[in-house]
């Protein structure tokens, strides 16, 4: 079922707002009163990462399904996500205990980055309806089944397409406001903004390898290719500059500690190197 160029992209290649993402699958959880939810990590077999709406919780008719019968659930969802992934566009189903799920994959650049995702929705059969055609009368709580099933909103199938038609819409805006992005797709961007918010902090090269899913011997060439200096003297360089605007400010002690450095040996050494005059000397100038 896969597309032949489509691929998949991992959780180290992603860069998420999951604030900005949230606040979405909250809202469309409570316009619909759905469980809704972005699944990502696709290369896992079984359940995914995933970042969930406000109704994030399994229906409790769910709940009760998965008890005995968890191994159908997995196995239904991994045939409809290798479905979603061959399709490329939003597949609505109704999954082997009766309920409606959609998956819409998300995609850039040809690559699958995920999945949007409403599901655990009722429609307007009747439970008696479902336990024939699902085969669920083999199951030892029907009767608690026949009750959570019926206090659910029922939503009708053309209802479900419109929903799921408006997910499609949401899902451009998405990546247009770049909500979800492959750090891959520009890896050094990626380490330049890691730099950016993590200089004040002890980092190293791995640490930023490890960020954007490349290797420690990538990022150097890279950085010598694109930079003309190394990862280290580029990261040096950046908390010079933030160090510069600190001092007309604060002591030197203050300042060494909220750029990163080592001690105050080291930042006065990698100051003067920089800068050709040490922090005392700077202080002085300015």
């Amino acid at each position: 079922m896969m597309g032949k160029n489509t691929q998949s992209a991992t959780v180290k290649e992603l860069k998420i707002d999951v604030s900005g993402l949230k606040k979405i699958l909250d809202l469309l959880g409570s316009l619909f009163n759905i469980r809704t939810a972005f699944l990502y990590d696709i290369e896992q077999e079984a359940y995914l990462k995933e970042i969930a709406g406000n109704n994030g919780d399994f229906r409790p008719y769910c709940t009760i399904v998965q008890k005995e019968l968890k191994h159908k659930c997995i196995a239904c969802d991994n045939d409809k996500f290798k479905i979603a992934f061959g399709l490329r566009r939003s597949l609505l189903y109704r999954c082997y205990n009766g309920l409606y799920e959609m998956f819409l994959p998300l995609l850039i650049d040809n690559v699958v980055i995920g999945y949007l995702h409403f599901g655990q929705v009722r429609s307007s059969d009747s439970f008696e309806q479902i336990v024939k055609e699902c085969k669920l009368d083999a199951h030892s709580q029907v009767e608690k089944l026949k009750f959570h099933y019926n206090e659910m909103e029922a939503i009708p199938e053309l209802r479900l397409n419109q929903i799921a038609e408006l997910f499609s819409t949401i899902a451009d805006s998405i990546l247009r406001s770049n909500l979800i992005e492959i750090k891959r797709a520009n890896p050094i961007y990626y380490v330049n903004k890691f730099i950016e918010e993590n200089s004040n902090k002890r980092i190293t090269i791995k640490d930023a390898a490890n960020f954007v899913g490349r290797s420690e011997s990538y990022l150097t060439h890279e950085f010598k290719k694109l930079h003309n200096c190394t990862f280290h003297e580029y990261l040096t360089n950046k908390r010079i500059i933030v160090a510069k605007q600190l001092l007309k400010l604060k002591s030197i002690d203050e300042t060494f500690e909220e750029c990163g450095f080592k001690n105050r040996y080291h930042f006065s050494r990698m100051f003067k190197k920089v800068t050709g005059f040490t922090p005392k000397e700077f202080q002085d100038m300015v």
